[in-house]
């Protein structure tokens, strides 16, 4: 149920203008004088600050980042079913909710709404740019594209992306090819590349040809096709055995192999808007398996249909996998 329905929708407006107000000048004696003027003219004000004040604490009681996902897909849908004036409250809402709970921080939405190209919760995304690399964007990454008379360089500021490196037909010099992260530069030997920042570390897959890593602080390591990399700022270190197939995800799927629980719950996050999250006590069981990313809901099913675990909804978004009760 809608719980503006019944309101004009430019008192909405107004105060949910009024929360972002006060939240930017927190303090200011004349903005509270002037709030408390508005609030009190007219009773229908009264009303839809309110309204405003209860799906804001609604929100506060849920953990930051699942607020954020679950406004964002409401938002989403009331774009589609209700038009743009109410996408435009969610959205808006999540400022709110935002600007409280990660003042003074990067954001993934931040990220995504400053970024070059970027995908959300369970998207992805090819792009095809001027020099002819195919990039494959997987869910939640951001980048961007830095071209210059002398380098290509892809940032990638978070997430994961496929690089297929253009020849590069309109240079006369056949600019080097450069993915970066924090943790340094990968300079690609005309090749397939995997590279996902992840944390404080960033990994690099390598498919086809040759990749050089470099993070300024250590010797530079060329990776050759099949292997695969983790560089921090500090270190550059081969992978172990892979618990999964990091390129599956091209694929739409996650390739398990003995997968650690927690580990596998962690990675099917990444593709579902909200909270997923593992319990202690089954964390360690091992999953192994073909699953589908395009719908978490199902994959979900197959995993408790497989494995002596239960899903704790606390709402479709926070979801918990626990032990499975004996019948």
């Amino acid at each position: 149920m809608n719980a503006f329905a019944h309101l004009d929708p430019k008192l909405v407006d107004q105060a949910i203008a009024w929360s972002v107000r006060l939240r930017l000048h927190a303090g200011d004696q004349k903005q509270l004088q002037a709030f408390h003027a508005w609030r009190t003219t007219d009773a229908r004000h009264e009303e839809a600050w309110r309204r405003i004040e209860s799906m804001q604490q609604a929100i506060a009681a849920l953990p930051p980042q699942l607020a954020g996902q679950v406004l964002a897909a409401r938002a989403a849908q009331n774009a589609g079913r209700a038009g743009r004036r109410n996408a435009l409250k969610l959205a808006l809402g999540a400022v709110i909710v935002g600007a409280a709970a990660y003042a003074g921080r990067d954001t993934p939405w931040m990220e995504e709404a400053m970024a070059d190209y970027a995908t959300g919760v369970g998207q992805r995304r090819q792009v095809v740019l001027d020099d002819g690399t195919e990039l494959l964007l997987n869910t939640g990454t951001a980048i961007n594209v830095r071209y210059a008379a002398q380098q290509r360089v892809v940032e990638v500021r978070r997430g994961e992306v496929m690089i297929t490196t253009g020849r590069d037909p309109s240079s006369p010099t056949h600019r080097p090819f450069l993915a970066s992260t924090d943790d340094g530069v990968m300079l690609a030997k005309g090749t397939r590349f995997l590279v996902r920042k992840d944390g404080e570390h960033t990994r690099l897959t390598v498919l086809e040809h040759a990749v050089e890593l470099n993070n300024g602080s250590s010797a530079p390591v060329l990776a050759q096709a099949g292997d695969s990399y983790f560089m921090s700022r500090a270190a550059i270190w081969k992978a172990g055995v892979a618990e999964f197939d990091p390129s599956a995800w091209t694929e739409g799927l996650i390739a398990a192999r003995e997968m650690p629980m927690a580990r596998f719950v962690a990675e099917l996050s990444r593709y579902r808007p909200g909270l997923l999250r593992c319990d202690p006590s089954v964390a360690d069981l091992p999953v192994s398996g073909i699953f589908q990313l395009a719908d978490t809901d199902r994959t979900l099913e197959v995993l408790l249909a497989t494995q002596p675990v239960a899903a704790l909804y606390r709402t479709r978004w926070w979801v918990t996998i626990i032990p499975r009760r004996p019948e």
